[in-house]
């Protein structure tokens, strides 16, 4: 399975005790698949994997797998920050039957970049589902270098994708240079995203697309088209809205922002407050009323 187009990080519904709203999660998967998106995220950042339990994140993964209904590939992450926990959750999810593992780089004891490459390796040893590396060096204080992602393809059976999320697009061009003809390169950076798409990458899994999915199938079209004009235009359009949903903790704007659609998933739990601030709550009101996202 070639991995391409937008996948939604998708955020995870909880109910007022911060347990997973099942009900919710349906509505949501299934508003994801009927707008037209190319497949769903579950427990990534966005997801709020740190919050919940093990049986809570299973739920989730179970609850989404049954909903998609093998319309749209579901991959689930794995944010551990050790080889035992991180195994243990490959395993549990990979029983469940998703399609791909997000698997977050090794993070606290702060890795070397050999000891990166024997982490996947070990876990490619033990694990049969394809696995998507995930690099987000501003939240794990952990950068996995586009030569250690070469390493790693070149010595792993399971590798198949990655999600880039270095702010550095130079960084991003060379992984691209290595690896691009071999492995799915996904941005996972709203603001990077047309740019590395525009230098070959594939696609992107994208946290905002829980808010506006139309507009990064549409973005993501005009890339592939080469349109790099109109792509650009798009961005530059709807950048105070990307901005304005990270402008707090992810997803506490986000989470509000799909409230405001119509679109109720719960708020956020801790330690992220359960509501944005005034301010943003009000940059936000603006902004969905401003690009006509508010419902009639």
């Amino acid at each position: 399975m070639k991995f391409q187009g937008i996948y939604t990080a998708m955020v995870t519904p909880m109910d007022a005790n911060a347990k997973v709203d099942v009900e919710k999660l349906k509505k949501l998967v299934e508003f994801q698949i009927k707008s037209g998106i190319h497949g769903i995220v579950m427990l990534g950042g966005t997801g709020e994997y740190a919050a919940l339990s093990s049986e809570d994140r299973k739920c989730t993964v179970q609850t989404a797998k049954d909903a998609a209904a093998g319309r749209v590939p579901v991959v689930a992450g794995v944010l551990e920050p050790g080889f035992g926990e991180c195994l243990k959750a490959c395993k549990e999810f990979e029983e469940i039957g998703v399609d791909a593992l997000l698997v977050l780089t090794p993070f606290y004891l702060s890795p070397s970049q050999p000891g990166i490459v024997d982490y996947f390796q070990k876990i490619d040893q033990v694990v049969h589902t394809p696995i998507i590396l995930y690099n987000i060096p501003y939240r794990t204080s952990v950068n996995m270098l586009p030569e250690t992602v070469e390493t790693i393809v070149n010595t792993t059976h399971n590798v198949v994708g990655i999600k880039e999320c270095s702010p550095d697009l130079g960084q991003n061009i060379d992984l691209l240079r290595r690896v691009g003809d071999r492995i799915s390169v996904l941005s996972g950076e709203e603001f990077l995203a047309a740019s590395v798409m525009a230098y070959g990458a594939c696609g992107g899994i994208i946290a905002t697309a829980n808010v506006v999915p139309e507009i990064w199938l549409k973005l993501y079209e005009t890339a592939q088209a080469g349109n790099h004009g109109e792509t650009a235009a798009m961005v530059k359009k709807y950048i105070p809205l990307f901005k304005a949903l990270f402008r707090e903790s992810n997803p506490g704007p986000i989470k509000y922002a799909m409230r405001q659609i119509g679109l109720d998933c719960g708020l956020a739990s801790t330690p992220i407050p359960v509501e944005p601030t005034a301010e943003t709550r009000e940059i936000l009101d603006q902004l969905l009323k401003e690009y006509e996202l508010l419902p009639a």
